[in-house]
């Protein structure tokens, strides 16, 4: 069907005795694309000529609907790869505009044992309290932690700050036994495995003889440095 079709049957139901034909063609004319309209909020859909309250609320929770679908699907799944992971946290968060971070701990084969998300609030990113993530993967008796938040602009670069939290949180996982599966960096279709690009630098091992500990620390803390110098050198 063409666009206008689809949305014509769309509010068919929601838009009694009227042309939905007309108001599906004013949609797209006011908003550009099929994808625009069922992106735009409530309120601007419901502006459009012959639109009820109850047809903008419906296409409005569409996209929300399907994701929601697809994320019981995913999370039926056991996440054993970058790709797994990514294809969940994208269902969850990908499309959201405000910054949300994604956190699943997970068992040994890849099953979620729990999962926690988390939103900027007043702040402009998100926080996270690495103490309680740490304190809650030992708690569900994870054997990996997948991470990830979206970044609304559309960019998949991790920031200097993505970088050094990620490594910190790796390296207080490891000292429970506990390893860093992955941070992804997600938008509404695509993904940035910092696992997969090298940007995690694995943790310490904490059962070496304190002089070792603190060098190898040294050392780890030197790669993750350099891996942020790294970034800062690219065009």
């Amino acid at each position: 069907m063409e666009d206008h079709e689809k949305l014509e049957y769309l509010l068919f139901s929601f838009v009694p005795r009227r042309d939905t034909n007309a108001i599906a063609h004013e949609l797209l004319l006011t908003f550009g694309s099929y994808k625009k309209v069922l992106d735009a909020d409530t309120e601007l859909l419901a502006s459009v000529k012959g639109m009820t309250e109850n047809a903008a609320l419906f296409l409005h929770l569409l996209p929300e609907a399907f994701n929601a679908y697809l994320l019981a699907e995913k999370e039926g799944e056991n996440l054993t790869s970058p790709a797994a992971c990514a294809s969940a946290m994208i269902a969850r968060i990908g499309r959201k505009k405000e910054e949300h971070f994604l956190i699943y701990y997970l068992s040994e084969a890849g099953k979620i044992l729990k999962s926690e998300i988390f939103t900027h609030g007043e702040r402009r990113s998100v926080s996270i309290d690495r103490d309680k993530l740490v304190a809650t993967a030992a708690k569900c008796g994870a054997t990996y932690v997948a991470m990830g938040h979206n970044h609304p602009n559309g960019s998949l670069l991790p920031s200097d700050a993505d970088i050094d939290s990620t490594n910190r949180i790796a390296q207080a996982l490891g000292m429970v036994g506990i390893r860093l599966a992955d941070h992804l960096i997600v938008s509404e279709y695509e993904y940035h495995s910092m696992r997969r690009e090298g940007e995690i630098v694995d943790a310490v091992d904490l059962c070496r003889p304190i002089g070792e500990f603190a060098e190898d620390l040294l050392r780890r803390e030197k790669s993750v440095d350099a891996i942020k110098d790294a970034y800062r050198k690219k065009p």
